[in-house]
C-alpha cells in the first residue's frame, strides 16, 4: 500500500512538472520576441518612431547561452541579429561588466557589433560599469563611443593560457599515470607531464597569434594605429580615468551619458527610447534556481579567478569553465 502511494505521488510530481515547464514554453513562445521599454516610458515597442536596443554583458564571456552571473555568445549574439534588419532599432546600448572570458567567444561579439555598425549603420555606444577588461574591452572597442566610470577597471588588452601540473605532487606519492594518444601533440599542456620545449613553443605562438589579433581588432575599432595600441597593451590594466586619458574610452559616464551620445549619433531629439528583449520564462526560472541553490554554477570558481587577473582566456581546455 505504501508503495503504491509513493509511486502516486512520484506520478503526481512528474506531471505538476510536466505541466508547469509546458506552460512556461507556451508563454515563452509568446513573449520572447517582444522588446519592452525600459526607460520609464509607457508601452511596448512602437510607441515610438525609433528607439535604441540594451545589451548587458555581465560575467565571465563563453559560448553558449549565458548563465545567472555569465555571458554567453549564443545568447547575445541572437540578441544581436533580432535587430539586424529592424529599421526601428537605430542603436545600440551595450553594458559590459565582465573581467574577460573565451577569446572566441569575445571575439564573435565583437565581430557582430562591427558587422551592425559598419554594415547596418545601427550606432553602437558603450557603457562600463565595474569591470570591462581582455575581453570585455574587446568587445567594447566595436563600438562608436565608449564610457567609463572613474573606478571602472579596464584595458587588460593580452591572452593568457593556463595549463596547472600536478606530476611533481604524482611522483611524490608514486602514482603513474599512463596516456594513450595518436598525434605527437595531442596531450600538450597534460596536467600529469611536463610540456617539451617544442609544445611550449606551440603554444606561445598561439598566444601570439592571439595577441596580435586582439590588437589588430581593438585598432580598427578605435580607430587608431597598431603601434599605439601596442604601447598600451601588455596586460596594463586601467583605471577609467587614466582609460580616457590614454584614449582607450571616449568619455568619463555612466548610463545617462551613454544614452545622451547615443541619441546624439542616431539624430534623435531628446533622449531616445531604450528597449530590451524581455527574457525566456523559462530561463529565467532556471536562472533564478541557479542563484539560490548554486545549481549549474562551476565557472564561478573561474570568474572569481578572472576577477582578481583580468584575462582572456586562449586555451579554455586547460581550464574549468
Amino acid at each position: 500500500m505504501d508503495r503504491n502511494r509513493l509511486a502516486l505521488a512520484v506520478t503526481f510530481v512528474i506531471t505538476v512538472l510536466a505541466l508547469f515547464v509546458g506552460l512556461i514554453n507556451l508563454v515563452s513562445s509568446i513573449t520572447l520576441s517582444k522588446l519592452t521599454r525600459i526607460d520609464g516610458g509607457a508601452g511596448g515597442f512602437g510607441t515610438e518612431r525609433i528607439g535604441a536596443a540594451l545589451i548587458k554583458i555581465e560575467g565571465e564571456i563563453h559560448s553558449g547561452h549565458s548563465g545567472y552571473d555569465s555571458a554567453g555568445a549564443q545568447t547575445i549574439l541572437e540578441q544581436l541579429r533580432s535587430i539586424e534588419e529592424d529599421p526601428n532599432i537605430v542603436g545600440i546600448l551595450v553594458e559590459i561588466n565582465s573581467p574577460g572570458g573565451s577569446v572566441g567567444a569575445s571575439q564573435e561579439i565583437y565581430r557582430e557589433l562591427m558587422y551592425l555598425r559598419k554594415e547596418k549603420n545601427k550606432k553602437v555606444v558603450v557603457s562600463m560599469k565595474d569591470i570591462a577588461a581582455s575581453g570585455g574591452y574587446y568587445i567594447a572597442a566595436a563600438a562608436d563611443k565608449i564610457f567609463a566610470l572613474g573606478g571602472t577597471l579596464t584595458g587588460s588588452i593580452g591572452v593568457i593560457a593556463i595549463a596547472p601540473n600536478i606530476k611533481g605532487l604524482l611522483d611524490r606519492y608514486g602514482v603513474k599515470v599512463r596516456t594513450f594518444k595518436e598525434g605527437k601533440y595531442k596531450d600538450s599542456l597534460s596536467l600529469f607531464r611536463d610540456n617539451t620545449a617544442e609544445e611550449d613553443a606551440m603554444i606561445q605562438k598561439m598566444l601570439a597569434d592571439t595577441y596580435e589579433e586582439f590588437i589588430e581588432d581593438v585598432s580598427k575599432g578605435r580607430n587608431q594605429t597598431v603601434k599605439f595600441v601596442q604601447s598600451l597593451a601588455e596586460g596594463r590594466i586601467y583605471s577609467g580615468q587614466d582609460a580616457f586619458r590614454n584614449k582607450l574610452i571616449d568619455d568619463i559616464g555612466g548610463r545617462r551619458e551613454a544614452v545622451v551620445e547615443l541619441s546624439k549619433l542616431c539624430n534623435y531629439e531628446g533622449t531616445i527610447p531604450l528597449y530590451e528583449e524581455e527574457p525566456n520564462p523559462l530561463d529565467r526560472f532556471f536562472q533564478l534556481f541557479q542563484a539560490k541553490t548554486g545549481v549549474f554554477s562551476g565557472e564561478k570558481a573561474l570568474l572569481e579567478e578572472l576577477k582578481r587577473s583580468p584575462v582572456l582566456v586562449l586555451y579554455p581546455q586547460a581550464m574549468a569553465w
